[in-house]
């Protein structure tokens, strides 16, 4: 069992006064050796991790970190990761269960090298993933070695060192108005999903927000939408949204209203339905027991309305894309990317900007054209 001098029980938290962020650290004697933590941003939290390593100790389950393998370390950042959605969570533990384990998970946390991090991003390569998936999986790496140099783990995040993974800038695929208007037109009560898909390039909601919205959460007076948590992908559980604005309000239109109406009734008429054991969770979409609806069942859905009638000279589009679509059709109008972003519910306006960049020298060219028309001068 490692040995721990008796002055290290004491509630020694201190706070490095030059640091900008998570200031407070601790220390503690482990075999005669300091073993400092670093990187917290409250005392309390550093009072948690200090008293959880006291524990460990005690308990003889310690691992030094010069002989901690990477996969365990890794395991405990992300159980220590409390502020991140439940969704963000899975993503992270089936990166490294399916591609980072494999490769690096047995390697001490000290020993690891920057050509490690090469033959990871090399191992991705060579399963072709795409660029973003590479991205990211680099990203979460990257993510808790970041944590682990803050922490005094290691003495320097291996994986800052080597030149990040890019992602070639792809043009989304959408519709223009025409194909919409043909599309939903002919598709109008072919699945109860349909208004999901409606909704989603209507308003550029995402999947789990449209499956999470509740009659509580729309107005249908004021025409407004009150986006507030987001259903977990095939799964019954809500969460909350990221980040604040993705927290927002969305302003639907006449049209939009409309068809709300109806789907009320539609909902309604299900409640009274004898012969089902209906759940009735308040929800816009749902399944004919009133259950939440799956993303299995909604894609689904979609993909087969687009089989049936999607126009031969349209793209084939994922569910995703009718967010694409939605904020398209709103920068050819003419709509103010700020606007835009906001119903999206993007952090920032550049993200919105960067994501359909590609549409911005059309609208440059079309906006020319519109000013030489309304001034119109004769020479």
């Amino acid at each position: 069992m490692a040995k721990i001098t008796k002055d290290t029980t004491k509630d020694y938290i201190y706070e490095d006064e030059n640091a900008k962020k998570n200031p407070f650290w601790f220390q503690v004697m482990i075999n005669g050796k300091r073993v400092t933590r670093r990187g917290f941003k409250t005392r309390g939290e550093a009072k948690k991790a200090r008293a959880v390593l006291i524990a460990d100790l005690s308990k003889d389950i310690y691992i030094e970190p010069n002989k901690m393998p990477f996969g365990v370390y890794f395991d405990t950042w992300l159980s220590a990761r409390a502020n991140i959605a439940h969704s963000t969570r899975k993503m992270y533990e089936s990166y490294f269960r399916t591609h980072i384990d494999p490769l690096i998970g047995d390697v001490p946390l000290s020993k690891l090298t920057v050509t490690h991090i090469d033959k990871l991003i090399a191992s991705l390569r060579e399963k072709e993933l795409g660029d973003e998936m590479v991205k990211r999986i680099y990203a979460t790496v990257n993510a808790s070695l970041n944590a682990a140099e803050k922490k005094d783990l290691v003495a320097k995040n291996v994986a800052s060192k080597i030149e990040k993974p890019t992602v070639e800038r792809k043009e989304r695929l959408v519709w223009d108005i025409d194909t919409v208007r043909e599309f939903f037109q002919a598709t109008k009560d072919e699945s109860r999903y349909w208004i999901a898909a409606y909704l989603a390039v209507m308003t550029g909601m995402r999947q789990g927000e449209i499956l999470a919205i509740r009659w509580s959460d729309i107005d249908l007076e004021k025409g407004i939408i009150q986006v507030r948590r987001n259903l977990i992908k095939n799964l019954t559980i809500f969460s909350g949204l990221k980040t604040e604005k993705s927290r927002r309000t969305i302003t639907i239109s006449q049209q939009v209203i409309a068809i709300l109406e109806e789907q009320k009734q539609k909902n309604e008429l299900e409640k009274q339905n004898p012969k089902v054991d209906y759940q009735d969770n308040n929800l816009v979409v749902c399944s004919s027991r009133g259950t939440p609806a799956t993303a299995t069942k909604v894609i689904h859905a979609w993909k087969t309305m687009q089989t049936k009638h999607k126009p031969a000279n349209a793209p084939t589009i994922t569910f995703h894309d009718l967010r694409h679509t939605h904020a398209s059709i709103m920068l050819k109008q003419g709509v103010h990317p700020k606007v835009i972003s906001e119903r999206l519910g993007h952090s920032t306006i550049t993200i919105t900007l960067d994501t359909y960049s590609h549409l911005l020298p059309n609208m440059q060219e079309e906006a020319a054209e519109a000013l030489e028309y309304t001034i119109g001068m004769q020479f």
